[in-house]
């Protein structure tokens, strides 16, 4: 007679499944569970009339105190309004696709040889309408045109002030803090203002305030720079995931999301080297003492607190 035992045994299937539930998603997974918005294909906003449309763009919070500067802002919005209505559409975002505009290597063109009834483009490109692009800003800021994501990644006009006009006009107690973060964190002028760029670009396609921009969003925002860096050399130096970390950080993607976006991408966590390298700290020796800090702190803190370490 056989001894009895207390041993349990675990079937083979739960024991894959325990085994699955504790290991890691893998940047598949995570990209599966973090999607990004998919486009709206209306929105009461660029349903609006002409006359609607007018009346809120040349209201506050839109209008410029400069005289000049709004009368210019003015005269774009009514070009800009005028070229769209000859295109069809039910919507000002339909005319706005219509038009092709994001497929031509300068939208303005289109608009200025549609003003000057020509039809050859180079008679006319080098006397573009100056009050174009502030026309087009203050549509996409009040959400009548909302521009695709890879067109504001390759047309480095259409996102020049973006982010002071987002800020300006859309979110401003969101991008004051995000602003304030980086001044606390020291973060260089030039690199705190690009990431306050990509979360303007965000925000462009997809309409809504700072709070609504998710992990997938995100994602998208770097998976396009890499891919036109790869393919033209363009957005040479619009990498950094920083713009992710202020946006994780003010929990606006949520507590689920990842702390580091690097893991979307299969990669891992960043090393302390690369978390304070997102600062891009000019001296040395102080990057240097942050790095072995982070070092020192990283056995007894989890990815997430490190993070905020580096952040802070």
């Amino acid at each position: 007679m056989t001894g009895s035992t207390n041993q349990t045994i675990i079937p083979e299937e739960t024991a894959a499944a325990a085994a699955k539930a504790t290991a890691k998603p893998t940047g598949a997974q995570l990209l599966a569970a973090f999607p990004p918005r998919p486009p709206a294909a209306s929105w009461p906003a660029t349903e609006a009339s002409r006359a609607e449309v007018l009346a809120r763009v040349l209201a506050a919070p839109f209008t410029l105190d400069n005289r000049l500067s709004q009368q210019t802002r003015r005269t774009g919005v009514l070009a800009v309004l005028s070229w769209l209505q000859t295109h069809p559409g039910e919507s000002w975002q339909q005319r706005w696709q219509a038009s092709g505009a994001e497929t031509h290597p300068d939208w303005r063109d289109m608009v200025t040889v549609t003003a000057a009834g020509r039809s050859c483009a180079q008679a006319v490109s080098r006397r573009q309408l100056p009050h174009l692009s502030p026309g087009l800003l203050v549509l996409i800021c009040v959400d009548v045109i909302r521009p695709g994501l890879g067109w504001l990644l390759r047309f480095v006009p259409a996102r020049r002030n973006l982010a002071t006009e987002m800020a300006r006009t859309c979110d401003s107690s969101a991008f004051a803090e995000l602003a304030e973060s980086c001044t606390r964190a020291q973060v260089g002028l030039q690199s705190g203002q690009q990431a306050l760029t990509r979360i303007a670009m965000i925000m462009a396609p997809n309409g809504g305030p700072v709070s609504e921009d998710r992990a997938g969003d995100c994602v998208q925002m770097l998976e396009g720079a890499a891919g036109l860096r790869a393919s033209s050399g363009l957005e040479a130096h619009a990498t950094s995931p920083l713009f992710y970390q202020l946006l994780h950080a003010h929990g606006v993607l949520g507590e689920d999301a990842p702390a580091a976006i690097e893991v979307f991408s299969g990669r891992g966590q960043p090393s302390c080297e690369q978390l304070i390298d997102r600062y891009r700290i000019a001296c040395r020796p102080v990057r240097d003492v942050l790095v072995d800090y982070l070092r020192e702190r990283q056995p007894a803190v989890d990815f997430s607190s490190l993070q905020r370490l580096a952040y802070g």
